[in-house]
């Protein structure tokens, strides 16, 4: 099997990641080896994001705006997370319905099991991972029928200096507890969109 080129920055990531996820309800034998598999494609996904700017009116979404009322939905950022993942996985479908009472935002099937990414945009001029609480909590909330692992996908939207964040602080797993006896586990990365460029800091 051919590997995935990493860089250092991306092998640091995925460790940590997976080093998170040790102990995690479900994080085992063959729903372990294809979430690793998920987590390598979405943070190559995150860092290519990270320094993509807008070519030929592709990735608009993550350009600069000015204008707070013309900020880029969420749809955006899930189509173009949908594209990258059609090119390297299988059966990865979008807004399917009737998953724990719910309908997703992209959903990846397997013989026996799921991975369900919730993709939602924060529009706040600071950015605070406090605010995230209600999407770790509707993330969680699609695994309530199957496997105990999800993902949060969110196109940060915040006034922030040009360079910042770095992709490393992008990258995470945080356990959401629904009960004492149900922990469930969330990889989530921050995609920074309203980017400036370095050279506007001259």
């Amino acid at each position: 099997m051919a590997r995935i080129p990493f860089s250092t920055t991306e092998e640091d990531m995925v460790n940590r990641v997976r080093s998170k996820l040790q102990g995690a309800s479900d994080y085992n034998g063959k729903v372990a080896s294809y979430f690793d598999l998920l987590i390598v494609r979405l943070c190559k996904f995150l860092c290519h994001r990270n320094d993509m700017g807008v070519v030929k009116g592709s990735f608009a979404y993550l350009k600069y705006i000015d204008d707070r009322g013309a900020l880029p939905h969420e749809s955006e950022l899930q189509l173009d997370l949908l594209d990258f993942l059609r090119s390297c996985c299988q059966n990865v479908l979008i807004e399917v319905s009737h998953v724990s009472s719910g309908r997703t935002d992209i959903y990846i099937s397997f013989d026996r099991f799921r991975f369900v990414i919730e993709v939602k945009r924060a529009t706040a001029m600071k950015w605070s991972n406090f605010r995230m609480r209600p999407h770790l909590r509707q993330a969680a909330g699609y695994s309530s029928s199957d496997i105990r692992l999800g993902v949060l996908a969110t196109l940060d939207l915040s006034v922030r200096n040009p360079g910042e964040p770095h992709v490393s602080e992008c990258f995470d797993v945080i356990k959401i507890r629904p009960s004492k006896r149900d922990v469930r586990t969330v990889l989530v990365l921050r995609i920074p969109g309203n980017r400036r460029t370095p050279s506007s800091l001259s």
